[in-house]
């Protein structure tokens, strides 16, 4: 039953690296896609830049693009978006932008996917898998992430709010002190959304420490241990501060996420603990203790079939 199962890998990972390049190009169309959907879907309203054409040119242009350059088209988009209506909503939200970009963004660009799908996924309440899965291939700069993607999620969420002011296209005092009043109040002194973030932030972060420990089977160990923790957070959360959670739905989102980040896993990496070996060795300056795990490689078996004959019959 194993071989079948890593032969069923093994021939996945085949079929993909086949077609490597068709898939990334798919994936990053229909991101783009989804992405400029949910922002529409936001405002609900008639602009030059939300229709059909448009969605399809900028999902074209994100094919050939890096993830972090999507992310500043987003980005773009929604300034845009928010700009037609107000243009003092639309410099808030264009320096929120720019801040992220320039202090986060450039700096780790790998990153802006953890952003974009927490961004998506927090709406749908499937934002569970973000910090499992994030945590077993990114740094602790990953935490950042995810507090953004929160951010820019509980952001977006008021600006169908904000639109409903009748002075919002106004350019006085009494607009840009709602505006920013509205948005700190629903963002950085949200309670909901800051709990949230520390259950996010503390979710990867035991994902991570307990990945780099030299245990068998740490990552599928990391990934249920941080989907332990992440239910009996946003359980708790749920008990103290009513943060409106739906528990059944977080508890199936949560064990489908484990399931997912673990297939994730195991599509990655598969490692053969019964042959694990301890090396130690040391130079002038340091004594190196290193544990060493072979990965299971399987290899396609030839058949060849040997005809036995006479072999005067060749000739």
């Amino acid at each position: 039953m194993k071989k079948e199962i890593l032969l069923m890998r093994q021939s996945f990972l085949k079929f993909y690296k086949m077609y490597e390049n068709p898939i990334v190009m798919i994936s990053k169309f229909i991101l783009m896609v989804c992405i400029l959907n949910s922002i529409n879907d936001v405002f609900g309203i008639s602009t030059t830049i939300n229709n059909i054409w448009v969605t399809l040119t900028l999902s074209i242009i994100a094919i050939f693009i890096q993830p972090s350059a999507i992310l500043t088209i987003s980005m773009f988009v929604v300034v845009y978006h928010v700009s037609s209506l107000s243009l003092i909503l639309g410099a808030t939200i264009a320096a929120v932008c720019i801040a992220t970009y320039v202090l986060y963004i450039r700096l780790f660009p790998k990153e802006s996917l953890i952003i974009i799908f927490a961004v998506l996924l927090l709406p749908v309440d499937a934002v569970y898998v973000v910090p499992l899965v994030s945590a077993l291939f990114c740094g602790v700069s990953g935490i950042a992430a995810i507090a953004i993607g929160c951010l820019f999620s509980s952001l977006f969420a008021q600006l169908p709010l904000l639109m409903g002011f009748t002075n919002l296209a106004e350019i006085s005092a009494e607009t840009v002190e709602f505006v920013l009043v509205t948005l700190l109040r629903n963002t950085i002194f949200n309670t909901q959304m800051l709990t949230v973030i520390t259950i996010l932030s503390v979710v990867f972060l035991m994902v991570y420490i307990i990945r780099l420990q030299g245990i068998d089977y740490a990552n599928y160990i990391a990934v249920c241990v941080g989907g332990v923790v992440s239910s009996l957070g946003f359980l708790i959360a749920e008990l103290l501060l009513r943060t409106q959670v739906n528990i059944i739905l977080m508890i199936f989102m949560t064990i489908l996420s484990v399931f997912l980040a673990n297939f994730i896993s195991f599509l990655s990496i598969v490692l053969d603990y019964s042959r694990a070996e301890t090396v130690q060795f040391e130079d002038e300056a340091n004594y190196y203790y290193v544990k060493v795990v072979p990965k299971i490689e399987l290899h396609e078996q030839t058949q060849t079939t040997q005809v036995f004959g006479n072999i005067n019959n060749h000739f």
